[in-house]
């Protein structure tokens, strides 16, 4: 099991901080629930025979059984720069420890790991966010001194924030619809669950503890984990959740293959995961074998159709065939795995679940829902653009603006340096009627979705409040089209932000999950500018759509 983003190293140790009145040591604890169902230590712990294993304390006052790893001191890894010169005996000698403690609690079944502990588990066997969710109930609102989030923006970013003294979490600027809060890190409102406390799947506390009172000290905690009061000041928190259940992914992608091979691919579709230059792409393929035809785009039912049995599909399958994408001169200049490639959305126990980027996340119905209302009532575009036959982007907004020169302008490309000159803004590809501000993308994954539509918006804001870049666009305008006061900030529902998709399929326009959620959040802020927001379909003509080339 590889480490874990996100937990400190150092947890398990015995810090030297004592308490002058009552002389409990301050000892950090990383605690693990256990899932119901796993109940023995063979169920919990890998290779658990071979361990030493000790039994703290006797009969009434046993506390557990604490299972220890064998380690041989050997000289340290960095010892083997010198070698040449020194022998590495003669540099000292160190030992990875590893211990598990399993206490039983409240009816349940806890981990404490020491040292490498971590490592000596069964991944799937501990509840996911249990240390979150214990934090979140047990540091005061105001005391919070880290975030781990993942923002599901352009570029899907994980981080870490840090405040430089404990504040409120709505101070770290959470976007409670593209935040996924990982773990949190503050202090307890009472000192006896500990002085300082990190949660995300398990608990990291640094608490007064005295092993006797171990077991009272868990009880508190799975208390914490039951209590649903965190709810009140982060209502948003479970809305979504990306899952690392091993078994309940296992039993996701059992459900995803059944549906594929069964023909039901309503809401399972492929797509380019990565944002790609369109003009320096000749096709895709899924396999260079005779049978092994080139793409203008990848469709799940061209690869079903490429392999030998799709009823033999399988999950190692998905992850050991590729997406090959090929430039002009017919290399190979990018590829993917299959299952990257793609996305799903499934119901399972009154919760949904989504497929995207190769990883599964869990959301609630009602947040799925309020998503799904919003896509459903954005405006779409009331005009038509011609259909899409053209190798790229550029080359099918080049064909538009020159074909109608009264209706488009072209500023594809016409990136627009602001900043201090170092960052290039495109203010849109085609500027339609005067009015009309559009942003043309063909289709693909979450993250390619997400980038048309940050592009949208940091552009959007820029026209609205930034003169200085209203005269640069201006100055790229052709004269029919130029403003006729760039200094004059545009007027409520003078412009129209219009994002238009190339997509194959027909009937109305069905983009990813996260794509539909990062819509939602760039339409609210245009709107807030005055904006007028549309989505618009271009469809793909039916020839170019079917077009499949044998080398």
């Amino acid at each position: 099991m590889g480490r874990r983003r996100g937990i400190p190293s150092v947890t398990g140790c015995v810090r030297k901080q004592v308490d002058t009145k009552r002389k409990t040591p301050i000892q950090g604890l990383t605690i693990y629930l256990i899932k119901e169902g796993y109940d023995t230590a063979e169920t919990v712990i890998r290779n658990e025979r071979t361990l030493e294993k000790h039994e703290p304390g006797s009969g009434p006052q046993q506390i557990g059984a604490l299972y220890v790893q064998p380690s041989r001191p050997k000289p340290p890894r960095w010892a083997r720069f010198f070698q040449e010169y020194i022998d590495p005996s003669q540099l000292g000698r160190v030992a990875s420890a590893a211990a598990v403690l399993l206490v039983e609690a409240r009816q349940r079944l806890f981990a404490i790991t020491f040292g490498q502990g971590r490592h000596l588990l069964y991944p799937e066997c501990w509840e996911e966010r249990f240390g979150l969710r214990v934090a979140l109930n047990s540091i005061g609102e105001s005391n919070v001194r880290s975030i781990d989030k993942r923002t599901f923006d352009a570029i899907s970013r994980h981080s870490r924030e840090q405040a430089s003294r404990e504040v409120a979490a709505r101070d770290f600027g959470l976007d409670i619809e593209q935040d996924l809060l990982r773990a949190v890190t503050g202090t307890p409102r009472e000192p006896t669950l500990g002085r300082r406390m990190y949660g995300m799947d398990a608990l990291h506390a640094s608490v007064q503890a005295h092993i006797n009172s171990l077991r009272d000290l868990l009880s508190l905690y799975y208390d914490k984990y039951q209590d649903q009061s965190y709810r009140k000041s982060f209502p948003w928190i479970d809305q979504i959740a990306e899952i690392t259940d091993r078994s309940l992914v296992e039993e996701l992608d059992e459900i995803l293959i059944r549906r594929i091979v069964e023909g039901d691919l309503d809401r399972i579709w492929m797509a380019v995961p990565d944002v790609v230059p369109w003009e320096r792409i000749d096709g895709f393929r899924y396999g260079f074998g005779r049978r092994s035809a080139r793409y203008h785009d990848i469709h799940l039912p061209d690869f079903l159709d490429s392999l030998r049995d799709s009823k033999s599909l399988s999950k190692k399958l998905l992850t050991q065939r590729q997406v090959y994408c090929m430039d002009n001169d017919g290399v190979t200049f990018e590829s993917w795995q299959v299952y990257r490639c793609l996305y799903a959305e499934l119901d399972r126990e009154g919760d949904s679940y989504l497929l995207s980027g190769g990883k599964w996340y869990r959301l609630t119905r009602d947040f799925v829902k309020e998503v799904n209302e919003a896509y459903r009532l954005l405006p779409r575009y009331q005009n038509n653009f011609p259909e899409y036959d053209d190798p790229s982007e550029t080359a099918y907004n080049e064909r538009v603006a020159t074909s109608d020169p009264s209706r488009y302008a072209l500023m594809d490309r016409k990136n627009i340096s602001y900043g201090g000159g170092y960052t290039q803004i495109e203010f849109c590809d085609l500027f339609a009627d005067g009015r009309d501000i559009v942003h043309v993308k063909r289709y693909g994954g979450s993250s390619v979705l997400s980038h048309l539509f940050a592009q949208g918006l940091v552009s959007g804001e820029l026209f609205h409040t930034e003169p200085a870049f209203r005269r640069k666009v201006n100055a790229r305008l052709p004269r029919r089209h130029r403003l006729a006061d760039d200094d004059r900030r545009p007027r409520p529902d003078e412009f129209q932000v219009v994002f238009a998709v190339i997509s194959d399929p027909p009937g109305d326009l069905v983009i990813p999950f996260f794509s539909r959620l990062n819509l939602k959040h760039a339409a609210r802020r245009l709107a807030g500018y005055g904006y007028r927001v549309s989505i618009a379909k271009i469809d793909v003509s039916s020839v170019y759509s079917k077009l499949k080339r044998y080398d």
